[in-house]
């Protein structure tokens, strides 16, 4: 009986607060985006830096941010096995030939994505220089790009609609059990190759974790492992409204978000407040929700980035999250329990506990990571802890006054983060060939 009300408590909730923004959004913004005062409004006299800035700040998709950039993006398309189609893509130079793609075997580098980003977040330096991938092309890498299910690029599955609530029932268990280790796999038969370095920003390192805690074979698959930014146990969020998104259970965020995807309609927000005005928005949120100030980060980058910085994932991923801090354990995906279980703590704990990623049989694994003594989403301490096994192969690299985007933004990024990455990066592959790069080192 108390499930039954709590559920309809739970349904009454969300209609109270999904209906009027669902209007809102459905009738009131539309008539709003069409007025000539929000035209005006969105204009705000925006002025690019550069071209390049111009070209990628107005792409429709990493196709067209590859090609200003002089490269191109080959798209592949990975079914896992429960039935997700996830795109990856392959970055070359415009000079490479198809054929060379096959006979010359170069070493492998895979890049994934943090949450709520896709892969153009790796593209997005407001200069050649300042992007990495395109960096370890010209340095003679093999360089790939993932996606999770559900973002931008990853929007299909062989039976499930996306309109469906069942196609956004997932979370960081399904990245590690499906998306990693089945794109992976594909990228090394295509390759023809036998490891590859993985590259991994802030969520993108936690799915790694997470999969090669639970997958022996695919650890043996993995030459080096870099983690930009890596969360694992991130630290209580201080700000009120975030601490208590965090602390509520998932039922109150199905009933505020709903049970599909988060941060589905950022391009309209786009279009609605102009560039200006979004990137404001966005620097406000950072600062609000957690305190990131951005004082490395300049304002063309933040012109080149934000634009394409956010694409939609699951409520339920961000859920797993909040399970995770509220735990402080890096664990799976807690189901829900019986009301009764859960309305009584002793008898809950001594009948479920949740599975933890076990992170502490990883072991004999090159790794790399390279973090900001400022970054509040993450704990060091613990994540050495959990590395315990793995700490005569690790290599930390803490930067002063660095926060969470830095590692990948930062106005000094290239000698502060890419300069040392590379460098490890060559020495483990110091027996490869790496001289035949496909293009030359200039940068716009």
């Amino acid at each position: 009986m108390l499930d039954r009300v709590q559920s309809f408590v739970l349904f009454v909730l969300s209609l109270f607060l999904r209906v009027p923004l669902w209007l809102y959004g459905k009738y009131v913004l539309p008539v709003l985006y069409v007025l000539p005062v929000f035209q005006t409004y969105k204009t705000d006299n925006f002025v690019y830096a550069s071209k390049l800035v111009e070209e990628v700040v107005n792409a429709s998709d990493i196709v067209d941010i590859c090609r200003a950039h002089g490269f191109e993006a080959h798209e592949h398309i990975v079914k896992t096995q429960d039935g997700y189609l996830l795109t990856v893509h392959r970055i070359v130079s415009r000079h490479t030939a198809i054929q060379d793609l096959t006979l010359k075997k170069k070493p492998v580098v895979y890049f994934h994505h943090g949450l709520l980003t896709n892969s153009e977040l790796f593209l997005l330096g407001e200069s050649t220089g300042k992007c990495l991938p395109f960096l370890l092309v010209e340095r003679g890498y093999d360089v790939w790009l993932g996606n999770n299910r559900g973002n931008k690029y990853s929007r299909k599955h062989i039976n499930l609609s996306s309109k469906s609530s069942q196609f956004w029932d997932f979370s960081l268990d399904e990245y590690a059990i499906f998306d990693i280790p089945d794109t992976l796999a594909y990228i090394l038969n295509v390759t023809r190759q036998p490891k590859l370095t993985y590259i991994g920003f802030s969520q993108g390192s936690s799915q790694a974790f997470a999969a090669f805690s639970i997958n022996p074979q695919l650890r043996e698959k993995i030459k080096l492992f870099i983690g930009l930014s890596p969360a694992m146990i991130p630290r209580s969020l201080s700000h009120p409204v975030a601490k208590f998104l965090v602390t509520c259970p998932p039922e109150l965020l199905y009933a505020i978000f709903g049970t599909r995807a988060i941060l589905p309609s950022t391009v309209f927000w786009q279009q609605l407040l102009g560039p200006i005005n979004y990137m404001k928005v966005v620097d406000w949120s950072l600062v609000y929700l957690f305190n990131w100030k951005s004082n490395h980060i300049g304002t063309t980058q933040k012109q080149v980035g934000y634009p394409h910085m956010f694409s939609p994932s699951s409520v339920k991923s961000v859920a797993h999250w909040f399970q995770i801090i509220n735990s402080e354990r890096f664990q799976m995906f807690q189901e829900n329990v019986s009301q009764l279980y859960s309305s009584v703590p002793s008898l809950h704990s001594k009948l479920h506990r949740c599975a933890p990623f076990p992170v502490q049989v990883i072991e004999n694994m090159p790794m790399m990571l390279i973090y900001g003594d400022q970054d509040i989403l993450i704990d060091m301490d613990t994540t050495k802890q959990n590395l315990m096994r793995n700490l005569n192969d690790l290599t930390l690299v803490e930067l002063q006054g660095y926060e969470h985007m830095d590692t990948l933004w930062a106005n000094n990024v290239v000698e502060q983060v890419f300069q040392p990455l590379m460098k490890k990066l060559d020495e483990v592959h110091k027996n490869e060939n790496l001289s035949d790069t496909d293009t030359d080192t200039s940068s716009n």
